[in-house]
């Protein structure tokens, strides 16, 4: 390999690259310093100035807000009002109470059974006593009293009573509570003691430079020092003397205004302009944060040191909180500097730090704090590695060698560098370089790494290569897959290449990622990890690294602390992961959204120096070290109960105490439960919540801090929540019993209301059935009698046809009878007509006696039938031929009597002869009678006599 510097055959874009890097401005670069999370009036929803910090026994944050007082847990805010919705400028905690002052109000918030802060007011307390516009600036606590303090007056209280205090001559600016006592410094002048009830000269203004004293911080024994609005520091032990600082000249330029000291003595002063420097014993400056590298205001109104031994910076325009007592610091440009881009690497030499960027190479030294962009490195640069002494980068044009000083080397033959491996392949160690087009190989000569030769039959844009112990290489393509890539023994092409693009089951669409680790090539997918099992020469899952998950997602690459220690980035945290007894146990997580402004996606590395971790970043790189000495012990936080809300049918919300055996109506049947967990380093917990009642359990696990439930049944409930870490570390539990009353309508009074109910239904449901039963009988017997009576009726109709027929026989049978009769009588008539004819004769010749013949006339005459006789003759025959004379009378009112007798005659349908001898008529009679009747019957021509009358109705 030929190592050239910038020679004529470099194209005048080099050579003008050249040019304008020598003219480079080195710009100075922030050390590492803490992570800054910052909170704005938008994230919050409250005023955008803040003049106050407390934090509860529960681990709770208070801040004095513009528009009252806020609350913060590390999941929601909240925001409760004072009296006349003023400002909040001060906050004190003490116990269970939040005390605050206000415009014209001071008082204390002091949570509800249910879990929501009420306020107490203790100004109104106050009787003849004008409060003149007076504002609370400060609270401080002595011998159990608190007292609230204003430019014009302090009050004191006792916890029973509230006492006002005013000195027109002394009006203090600031109250101080430092070694158990309060100092007081007054306004425009000197520096007092206060014992509660008189103020006792310390010393006079002119000691600390005619300045106010804003600040008291700690120091040995009963000294303190004093921080001076624009004079530094100085110590008071007795004596006063200037406390000498790396920054007092800016701190006298800047105004500052409050100060903290942290659990480790490094103190945090803000300044009115410039933000806020911590500076430690020795009085170096380790960090300025402002504008510029850190904050989102330059104002500090506020600060203070939590129990976790972090600081909150109340501000102007917002609430910072700095991540001191964390293992992670950040190594950003300031606002003003020079911009790094994407970081896409890291490596250490010496004195040192050099960083790939999509922008170019970086040089950062580490005691001069110096940031340089390196000549000849502009534009992409995926990695920087130092192999055995030599410094690679693998830059979008070329693969470049740094050398000493910083001094760039380009390497022939190369027109680009994605990934640049130690490795041996067929016994012999070699570089193995992949790139936008090609594979290449690197051997060493005089001890030096030189490039050899192009892999030839291989062309692909590969962006990671690894070799399992076979000598196969495994390459990742840029865009999609992954290749499985065999040379030939003398390395100089390729004997196979096989492209995959699936995982066990799994499709791929995009690039499949590629790893080492413990020696084992491993794939990533979005959802699992995969290896290569040399065995069955096939890709498999890799269920022991599955185990660790889902907390990493989306694996990219790997970098090795130890055989059996590495550390896993993935798409949404940093994963350190350890093999031991067999198993794959992840040791720590770092989840990315610690940082304001991490990597891109698969690009944001590890890099492993020694017990030192560092992780790329967007314009900067941050630096972990979980073994420094100045992190203190983190307490757990405490876990609690922070509200049970129920909801009605009707939407009506109740919110309920946190302890006890609570029981509502059965109609609240919605339940939401809310837990707090006050933890502000980004931790990555979850929540474990389990409900058990009327024979159910629910689990769940989420990482909100609340769930809900929905339409809950009457009974008992125990509700359980558990927090716990990613790891699966227990950080506490709370337990919360209730109970869902029993509706009316199944209480035992309803029941029993039912019981009598029911009973009555019962009743009347068995007299129904009774009488349904009942009706049915009664009805199928009425059809049965129907029935009967239809038989019935049709047997009386069959025997009424019967007798009907019986009687139409017996009609006509006596019909044809009374004709007989009647020709019986028409007979004996015409026989005794004779004899009395004779007998006549033999009275007149006087053949016989005439008494003898007298009584024979008699008898005779009694014999021949009368008018009588026809009338008998006329009802029978009218009843037998169904009133025949009736009709015959209505129809032809003028038929005589004789008329009648003849037509009856002829309906018996006798002949002329019998008619004539039972009418004494000849036939002529006879036949002029039957003339005469079919005149007053109007017979027409063609009918007959007798048919006409038989079929007369």
């Amino acid at each position: 390999m030929k190592l050239n510097t910038i020679t004529t055959a470099f194209s005048r874009h080099w050579i003008l690259c050249l040019l304008l890097s020598m003219l480079s401005l080195q710009a100075g670069a922030s050390p590492f310093m803490p992570a800054v999370t910052n909170y704005l009036a938008k994230n919050y929803g409250a005023g955008y100035q803040n003049w106050a910090c407390a934090q509860g026994e529960n681990g709770e944050m208070y801040f004095g807000n513009s528009q009252g007082l806020l609350v913060y847990d590390g999941a929601r805010w909240q925001l409760y009002k004072v009296p006349g919705n003023h400002i909040v400028r001060s906050v004190y905690v003490k116990d269970d109470r939040i005390y605050v002052g206000a415009f014209e109000e001071f008082g204390y918030f002091k949570y509800s059974d249910a879990g929501v802060l009420q306020y107490h007011s203790l100004s109104s307390s106050l009787e003849n006593f004008p409060m003149e516009n007076n504002e609370i600036w400060n609270i401080v606590e002595l011998n159990g009293s608190i007292y609230f303090q204003s430019f014009s007056a302090w009050f004191s209280y006792d916890g029973k009573t509230v006492r006002a205090f005013r000195d027109r001559k002394q009006q203090p600016l600031y109250f101080f509570n430092q070694n158990g006592r309060i100092y007081v410094q007054m306004i425009d002048e000197d520096f007092y003691e206060f014992d509660g009830q008189v103020f006792h000269p310390l010393f006079t203004r002119s000691k600390v430079h005619d300045d106010n004293v804003v600040a008291l911080l700690p120091d040995r024994g009963d000294s303190f020092l004093m921080v001076t609005e624009n004079n530094g520091l100085f110590r008071y032990s007795g004596t006063i003397e200037p406390w000498k600082t790396d920054v007092d000249a800016e701190l006298m330029r800047q105004r500052v205004n409050r100060a903290v000291m942290t659990q480790d003595s490094t103190l945090m002063i803000g300044t009115v302009l410039n933000g806020i420097y911590a500076i430690d014993r020795k009085g170096h400056c380790l960090w300025h944060f402002n504008l510029d590298n850190r904050l989102d205001n330059n104002t500090i109104l506020g600060l203070f040191c939590d129990k976790d031994n972090n600081v909150w910076a109340a501000l102007d325009d917002g609430i910072a909180y700095i991540h001191y007592n964390s293992p992670v610091m950040l190594l950003a440009p300031a606002n003003h500097e020079t911009k790094l881009g994407m970081v896409y690497d890291i490596a250490h030499k010496g004195d040192c730090f050099y960083l790939a960027t999509n922008q170019g190479l970086y040089e950062y030294h580490q005691i001069s704090g110096n940031l340089r962009l390196l000549p000849h490195t502009e534009g992409q640069n995926w990695y920087v590695k130092d192999i055995d002494g030599q410094l690679f980068a693998g830059n979008n044009a070329h693969t470049l060698l740094i050398g000493e000083s910083g001094n760039i080397s380009v390497i022939n033959n190369t027109n680009s560098s994605t990934c640049l491996i130690k490795c041996t392949l067929y016994g012999e160690e070699i570089l193995l370089e992949s790139s936008y087009a090609n594979l290449r190989i690197y051997k060493k000569k005089n001890g030096q790494w030189a490039f050899s030769h192009v892999i030839d039959g291989f062309i692909a844009p590969i962006t990671h290569l690894e070799v399992d112990q076979s000598g196969t290489i495994w390459a990742s393509h840029m865009y999609q897959g992954v290749y499985k890539i065999v040379l030939t023994d003398d390395l100089s092409a390729t004997r196979s290449v096989e492209h995959i693009s699936r995982l066990g089951s799994e499709s791929i669409t995009g690039p499949i990622l590629v790893m080492k680790i413990r020696g084992r090539i491993v794939f990533a997918s979005p959802n699992s990890f995969y290896t290569y099992d040399d065995i069955a020469r096939q890709i498999v899952p890799f269920e022991k690294l599955n185990a660790i998950q889902p907390y990493v997602k989306n694996a990219h690459s790997v970098a090795s602390v130890t055989n059996d220690r590495f550390w896993l980035s993935g798409s949404h945290e940093y994963a350190l992961i350890e093999y031991t007894d067999g198993e794959y146990v992840m040791k720590e997580r770092i989840p990315i959204e610690i940082f304001d402004s991490p990597c891109i996606e698969n690009y944001n590395n590890v890099f492993v120096d020694n017990d030192v971790v560092y992780f790329n970043l967007n314009n900067g790189m941050a630096r972990y070290s979980k073994s420094t000495d100045a992190l203190s012990p983190i307490p757990a936080p405490a876990f609690s109960l922070h509200s049970v809300i129920c909801s009605s049918y009707d939407k009506q919300e109740e919110r309920l105490p946190l302890s006890g055996h609570v029981e509502v109506e059965s109609n609240y049947q919605d339940w939401l439960f809310g837990v707090s967990l006050p933890h502000y380093n980004k931790l990555s917990v979850y929540f474990r919540y389990t409900l058990h009642g009327r024979g159910m359990t629910l689990t769940s696990n989420l990482k909100e801090p609340e769930i809900r439930y929905g339409s809950l049944d009457y009974g008992d409930y125990i509700f359980r929540a558990e927090a716990y870490t990613d790891l699966g570390k227990k950080m506490g539990e709370v337990e919360y019993r209730f109970s869902i009353a029993r509706p009316f309508y199944l209480s035992y009074y309803a029941f029993a209301f039912y019981v009598i109910v029911f009973i009555a239904l019962l009743y009347f449901f068995s007299k129904w059935r009774a009488n349904r039963a009942m009706e049915k009988k009664r009805k199928e017997y009425e059809a049965e009698q129907v029935e009967q009576n239809i038989k019935m009726h049709e047997q009386e109709r069959l025997i009424a046809v019967q007798q009907q027929q019986l009687l139409e026989a017996e009609l006509s049978a006596k019909s044809k009878e009374l004709a007989s009769m009647a020709l019986g009588v028409f007979a004996k008539n015409e026989i005794l007509e004779k004899l009395r004819t004779a007998v006549q004769e033999f009275l007149v010749k006087g053949q016989y006696g005439r008494k003898n013949l007298e009584s024979l006339l008699k008898l005779i005459n009694e014999n021949i039938e009368s008018q009588e006789f026809w009338d008998v003759f006329q009802k029978n025959f009218d009843l037998i031929h169904e009133k025949f004379f009736r009709n015959l009378r209505e129809s032809y009112p003028t038929l005589t009597a004789t008329d009648l007798r003849f037509c009856a005659l002829l309906r018996l349908n006798l002949s002329t002869k019998d008619i004539a001898q039972m009418t004494n008529l000849t036939i002529r009679g006879v036949e002029a009678a039957r003339y005469r009747l079919r005149k007053k019957l109007d017979i027409p021509d063609g009918t007959g006599l007798v048919d006409f009358l038989i079929d007369l109705k």
